[in-house]
């Protein structure tokens, strides 16, 4: 009963009622006076009931769009604490695919790859993409992403490692300063192919002189530069022709100083070398004819890059073959059409020049930073300013440029001094830095969206062979696009050391099948193990 034997409900309707017609000040100080007036019972019911009204359950009650929009803002790790809050949140967080999506495009995983293998495998789950990327990631920034190892015994002291190629799973390796062996008088050098999954020696052979670069096209050729100013080809697998592996191919004959770089293309019977002669030849793969020399260049040239016209997406060179130099001066863009002879009129201008020094005296001058790249539509390079003052700090500028226009598509800044741009995705990048100490990962991977290194390892100092480090190897370069369990396998990288062992460094699946650990900072939350998204 209320008030004058009045029914309780009808008491408590007139109570909410007035409490509904006073002013706030007023409404708080007569919940100050009845909370005054509560017993132990009445006020842990209260306390029952406030979380309730004041923290709502937002994924619950607000539309999927607004809950979506709203967690956009979070990190991934935190996405996935709120995973773990209950059943509810798990099932709703989970099946915003279009969220994890962004969120694995965030962290850098290679979401293109996985949308066009939707049609076989179906759509992908985003949110084990993300995760899985994630991991990558932190593994990455602490050191733990990769293993290594050191081949020893491979080629006899004092001979060493001067040139590395890897393709398809295999090392190729060149030797240099060999000695002579006692039972042979000519042929000290050889040639060393070793398989990355198997651990063993595939093939080894004698060549004619000190390998300055090496190019591998497993299993049907290898093709070696020499200091002597030669080339030669070689079978690897000797089962195209019936002859023995490292069967001499073909000797090119016509430079007259070391060649420094050469690349290939078997489809097209393509071989380019370039030279400390200051000149880039074209000869015919198949025959070892010389097809064209273009000479005169500023110095000596350090790099080059073969690109035939089915390769390359560069919609001003359309139906044109592309061939990259680079020398310590300039890169230069050239360009041709079939067939390619002698007497063409073709590749007697660039038809791109990109100067990699400042062009006036007032400006200080860029330090020539071997590595260049091309990946069908974009050509990428360092420019660096001369440090000389500090051990690792510098003043550094990854340049990517488009090949169409020329233009600077894409620069990002890097603090430290760089030995080689050894290769470049459209994510990732991996330098080589000079080495320090155990603890400063000179073989350095940075985020080309963050703008920042993002992990690495420390790797051995490994002397330069050539100006453009031909003693240095990339394995599969496919996470340069994006991270993924696909393509994180294999071999990361290959460096010739002096004492003649190779250093490899690879994926280390160990680390990769451990499940993401998420621990409790308190009732607050949830956070991933090491991670800092």
């Amino acid at each position: 009963m209320g008030e004058l034997g009045q029914p309780f409900p009808g008491w408590l309707e007139g109570v909410v009622k007035q409490f509904s017609n006073l002013s706030s000040e007023q409404q708080t100080v007569t919940l100050n006076q009845l909370i005054s007036c509560c017993g132990s019972e009445q006020l842990w019911h209260l306390q029952q009931k406030l979380p309730d009204f004041l923290y709502r359950d937002f994924v619950s009650l607000l539309p999927p769009e607004l809950t979506e929009k709203i967690l956009s803002y979070l990190p991934p790790s935190s996405l996935l604490s709120c995973c773990r809050v209950s059943r509810l949140w798990r099932d709703r967080v989970s099946s915003m695919q279009q969220l994890w999506l962004v969120q694995a495009r965030r962290v850098g995983c290679n979401t293109s790859m996985l949308d066009r293998q939707e049609a076989v495998f179906g759509s992908p789950d985003w949110k084990v993409s993300c995760v899985e990327a994630l991991k990558l990631r932190n593994l990455l920034d602490c050191g733990r992403a990769w293993s290594q190892e050191g081949l020893v015994n491979l080629v006899r002291p004092p001979g060493r490692f001067s040139a590395l190629n890897h393709h398809r799973g295999h090392i190729a390796g060149g030797t240099a300063d060999s000695s002579p062996h006692p039972q042979q008088e000519e042929n000290s050098e050889s040639v060393v192919i070793w398989s990355v999954q198997d651990s063993r020696v595939t093939v080894s052979f004698p060549v004619s002189g000190s390998v300055s670069c090496i190019k591998l096209h497993y299993p049907s050729m290898v093709v070696c530069g020499h200091f002597d100013g030669t080339l030669s080809s070689h079978c690897v697998s000797g089962e195209e022709r019936g002859q023995p592996p490292g069967s001499l191919r073909h000797k090119f004959r016509l430079h007259t100083a070391p060649v420094l770089s050469l690349d290939l293309d078997i489809c097209e019977d393509l071989l380019v070398s370039g030279s400390a002669d200051c000149s880039t030849k074209l000869w015919e793969l198949s025959s070892g004819q010389l097809l064209r020399t273009i000479s005169n260049q500023s110095h000596w040239v350090l790099s080059v890059i073969l690109c035939p016209l089915t390769r390359h997406q560069v919609p001003r060179f359309r139906g044109r073959h592309l061939l990259l130099t680079m020398t310590r001066d300039d890169i230069q863009l050239w360009t041709w059409v079939d067939p390619l002879s002698p007497a063409s009129p073709h590749l007697t201008q660039p038809d791109l020049y990109i100067p990699l020094k400042s062009v006036t005296e007032a400006i200080q001058s860029f330090f020539f930073t071997p590595g260049l790249h091309f990946d069908g539509s974009r050509i990428s390079f360092i420019r660096q300013m001369p440090m000389f003052d500090t051990q690792t700090i510098g003043d550094a500028d990854i340049v990517i440029l488009d090949a169409n226009t020329g233009k600077v598509v894409h620069n990002v800044h890097v603090n430290q001094k760089i030995r080689k741009l050894l290769a470049i995705g459209s994510r990732y990048a991996v330098l080589l830095l000079p080495y320090v100490d155990n603890k400063y990962k000179n073989l350095a991977v940075v985020d080309l969206v963050r703008r920042e290194i993002v992990g690495g390892a420390t790797v051995p100092h490994s002397r330069a062979s050539t100006p453009d480090f031909s003693q240095v190897s990339l394995g599969d370069k496919r996470w340069l696009d994006g991270l993924s369990g696909e393509v994180t396998t294999g071999l990361v990288a290959c460096l010739a050391l002096a004492d003649s062992s190779i250093q490899i460094v690879t994926w280390d699946s160990r680390e990769q099948e451990e499940p993401v650990r998420c621990t409790s900072p308190g009732k607050h939350g949830l956070f991933v193990t090491g991670s800092s998204w």
